[in-house]
């Protein structure tokens, strides 16, 4: 369902504020011929407080109804104007003899644009001997306070306002919005005439100068991106103060009082001004809701407001697309409107100011040439005379490194209908583009400009149909275009060799591409049918297929393309849910994969995939994880290697003897084959020899201790290595995973081993809950005292967690299902992988079922995206044997009853 359009009721003052019932009832407890007395004074703050309610109750309801966000700002200012003139005349009744001071209207409130709970600027300017109105203004004041109107003053003279202005650049923006509201209009005048004369004329450019550079410096603060996931609609860049912006230099640099009054002069578009204006009327909208909904002054559209305004704006949720993603899309995609709408305007009046010389024009090629150091065009009819020039200019711009000029960019946005379905089938169009993949450098940058200036998503309409779409959650912080864009840049990135030191495979893989356009087509299209509901990357292979096919690429290209962003999750779920040292998960995912072309392409395309996600995705746990899959898969692919269980164990007893040619140089051979003949054949699967022996050491004084605990930190995947050594019984892993949770540490993955004389060694890769490793040693005997008190009993993990931290209480608006799927692809281990909502003591609850059902875990891997918690057990029953199905569903039974009973 599409959502509810907002209406815009005539504006009938009468309908918000009864003013002639109002003034009568004023004027039947004071007259106005005699100042007001407190007796008086009383009487009229509640008939004060009532109209001033029922005023903004009434236009809380025609917001509800469907109100425009400018008819409820002007309501509320309108209701505002009322109550203070009112006042005013109160406070200054009986004292018309002397020289009154004048009160003005300033900021958001002089302009007009009065949000519900949004300050109310005063100013009240005084005469230079104003000794005798300082009590009026008191008065006033209290009077303001007691109805509980919430104002932020002033009261200077008029040289003082001056003074303040020169002083402070937001006291003079602030200012040159005054508007009159009653009192002595003469002193009015005076100051603004003085103000504009002395603080602004004298020096326009440097006010203007000043203003972008406090845009420049709001937009560093919010990280220069539009995609917040819990954006300020007021400060966020693509936000109202960029319209603001906008409206100053408008204002104060070409002398008008309207934004359409720039139409005429050339400077902005008729398109551009109903741009401007719809984007303005949707923020506005927005934020009044906001206010509304939090009963407060607040601009910040966190998830909980998201959900509830999307409900109250009409969204209504859709097969794969979320009332709440549908309305998020919405706003991303205002931003981005304002964005490039201030970026066209801002370029457009610096160009102004930067004189453009005859020499510093030169010609390039075809019509294109250079102008103050952008690329233009010789003709406004250029792109109609031959619409191949639209992505010839991308061309240029990227094999020139220059940016494109601003009216070249309106120039494009309004030939936009010239991408039509002949263009998308030229040949010539589709070399071009593939030439720009291709290019050696600013891929990203070309596919982003393409992408503002609205071509991408005309040349290719599926890639337009995921500009501005959204996922409600934490995790995936851009929307899939940006992301997609973003994940292209890192492809060049990793080609370019700046990641060598970090990522030298994925390096030395890009830069051996031959035809690096076929992944980046890949990378462009892998999430294209997001919103369509689930199985995403199946319905995008689909899709790519056909985009591929409209290109009239060689059909090898195509299938690679379509088998990459059908299988572009295989490979981090792999590393990152399944026990990447078990051999038989090694044989499946190989045989998925099939060839080693597929398995570089898709390691390229998996890595720049996360890299994009958002801020601290990407880790080095996870590239570690990465690379290990990338070089045993490669093992599989390359040398054949089959894990037959004869193959299984004829490695397991390489590695053991590996492991004992290591130690047995340093340590008692007898000792060291003590050891290792303590454990079963799986033990030297899943380890390499050094980790083996790193084990060994770790244990050969403490053997006979009931409990040994041993921190290591492992600086290359940022985390630290736990390994626990006490005597196996069930709920072990339970046990070990709450003391763990109310230490304050995060599990990774854990590997749990058992030997033959019944004791249990399980290594745990930690963090904290801010993805660091646990260093100092004060953290780590927390973490030991903890652990130790719950395994000798002295400690219950259910009552360590009962009380989790405020931090962690705080109620998410996401509503994630649990849901529990089984993998009985392997021939020794059920797997269960098992998606909730994040929560304390969720890891517990879960373990502490399968330890009680007699379940044995060999392995588990805990990953979380977000709000959203994927954990993943290679399960064993009590005998060793994969889970039968009645066990089973009893299991997933219980497990789904835990889950649901955590707060």
């Amino acid at each position: 369902m599409a959502p509810i359009r907002t209406m815009t009721p005539s504006f009938n003052k009468e309908e918000i504020l009864d003013l002639t019932a109002l003034d009568e009832q004023i004027h039947r407890i004071h007259d106005g011929s005699t100042p007001l007395t407190d007796e008086q004074r009383s009487a009229i703050l509640p008939v004060l407080r009532t109209a001033m309610s029922a005023g903004r109750e009434q236009l809380h309801q025609n917001h509800l109804a469907g109100a425009s966000g400018q008819f409820i700002v002007q309501g509320h200012t309108l209701l505002a104007d009322a109550i203070l003139q009112r006042i005013h005349a109160l406070v200054v009744a009986g004292h018309e003899n002397h020289e009154p001071f004048c009160l003005a209207a300033t900021g958001g409130y002089g302009r007009r644009d009065l949000a519900p709970y949004s300050d109310i600027d005063l100013l009240f300017i005084v005469p230079d001997n104003h000794g005798d109105q300082l009590p009026l203004v008191e008065r006033m004041l209290y009077v303001l306070w007691d109805i509980g109107m919430d104002v932020g003053h002033a009261v200077r003279t008029v040289e003082e306002c001056v003074q303040q202005a020169r002083q402070e650049l937001q006291i003079l923006t602030s200012m040159l919005e005054s508007r009159f509201l009653a009192g002595n209009h003469t002193l009015f005048s005076h100051y603004r005439t003085t103000l504009f004369e002395h603080a602004l004329l004298n020096d326009p450019l440097s006010f203007l100068r000043a203003k972008l550079l406090e845009q420049s410096k709001r937009h560093e603060r919010f990280g220069a991106s539009l995609y917040y996931l819990e954006p300020n609609i007021k400060e966020n860049p693509g936000g109202l103060r960029d319209l603001h912006t906008f409206a100053w230099i408008s204002k104060y640099r070409y002398q008008v009082p309207r934004i359409q009054d720039l139409i005429p002069m050339g400077i902005i578009t008729l398109e551009e001004f109903n741009n401007f204006k719809s984007c303005r009327a949707f923020l506005r909208r927005v934020r009044n809701a906001l206010h509304y909904r939090a009963g407060r002054r607040d601009d910040r559209l966190t998830f909980a407001h998201q959900v509830t305004i999307a409900k109250e704006f009409g969204y209504q949720d859709l097969p794969g697309m979320l009332a709440v993603e549908q309305f998020m899309r919405r706003y991303y995609r205002v931003a981005r409107r304002v964005g490039h709408l201030s970026w066209i305007f801002l370029r457009k009046y610096q160009d102004e100011h930067r004189e453009v010389l005859v020499w510093d024009r030169r010609h390039l090629e075809d019509t294109f040439e250079v102008a103050g150091g952008k690329i233009t065009v010789t003709s406004p009819e250029a792109f109609v005379q031959k619409p191949i020039r639209i992505m010839r200019l991308f061309e240029v711009a990227q094999r020139n490194l220059l940016s494109i000029h601003p009216d070249t960019m309106r120039l494009i946005t309004r030939n936009l209908h010239l991408i039509n379905r002949e263009f998308r089938a030229d040949p010539r169009i589709t070399a071009i583009f593939l030439q720009l993949l291709n290019g050696k450098r600013a891929v990203a940058w070309v596919l982003r400009r393409m992408n503002d200036a609205g071509v991408l998503g005309r040349y290719i309409p599926e890639f337009g149909r995921i500009i501005g779409q959204t996922q409600h959650d934490m995790y995936h912080v851009f929307t899939v275009d940006e992301h997609t864009i973003l994940a292209v840049e890192s492809l060049r990135h990793i080609g370019s060799g700046k990641f060598s030191q970090e990522l030298p495979i994925a390096t030395q893989l890009m830069q051996k591409l031959n035809n690096p356009a076929v992944l980046y087509l890949a990378v462009l299209f892998h999430d294209i049918a997001k919103g369509l509901g689930s199985g995403h990357q199946i319905r995008g292979a689909v899709i790519a297929r056909n985009i591929c096919e409209r290109m009239a690429l060689p059909s090898n290209d195509v299938e690679m393309i379509a088998w990459l962003v059908e299988n572009h999750l295989i490979f981090s779920r792999t590393a990152f849910r399944r026990d990447i040292n078990d051999p038989e998960t090694l044989a499946s995912f190989a045989k998925q994969i099939g060839t080693v072309r597929k398995l570089n392409m898709l390691v390229l395309l998996t890595v720049a995939d996360i890299r994009a996600v958002g801020p601290g995705v990407w880790n080095q746990w996870k590239g570690n994880l990465l690379r290990q899959l990338y070089e045993r898969s490669l093992d599989t692919l390359d040398k054949g290697i089959i894990f037959t269980p004869e193959e299984i164990a004829l490695r397991a007893a390489t590695l053991k003897e590996a492991t004992f040619n290591i130690l047995s140089n340093e340590h008692d051979p007898e000792q060291v084959r003590r050891h290792l003949d303590r454990f079963y054949p799986d033990y030297f699967t899943h380890y390499d020899p050094d980790m083996l022996a790193e084990h060994f050491v770790a244990l050969q004084s403490v053997e006979d201790h009931p409990l040994v605990i041993v921190f290591k930190q492992v600086p290359k995947i940022n985390a630290t290595r736990m390994l626990v050594y006490t005597p196996d019984h069930p709920g072990l892993m339970a046990r070990i995973s709450g003391s763990l949770a109310a230490a304050g540490a995060n599990i990774l993955s854990a590997d749990i081993t058992t030997t033959k004389d019944g004791m249990a060694l399980d290594t745990f890769i930690i963090q904290t809950q801010n993805g660091e490793p646990i260093e100092t040693a004060e953290r780590q005997e927390r973490i030991e005292t903890t652990l130790t008190q719950v395994l000798e009993g002295k400690l219950r993990p259910s009552i360590l967690l009962a009380n989790p931290p405020p931090s962690r209480l705080r109620r998410q608006p996401f509503e994630i299902s649990f849901s529990l799927e089984v993998d009985e692809s392997l021939d020794t281990f059920t797997v269960i992988e098992i998606t909730s909502l994040d929560r304390p003591g969720l890891l517990f609850a879960i373990t502490w079922v399968l330890q009680n059902q007699g379940v044995q875990i060999r392995a588990a891997k805990i990953a979380t995206y977000g709000e959203r918690v994927v954990d993943v057990f290679y399960l064993r029953d009590m005998f060793g044997l994969k889970l039968d199905p009645r066990k089973l569903n009893t299991v997933s039974k219980l497990l789904q009853q835990a889950v649901d009973k955590l707060e």
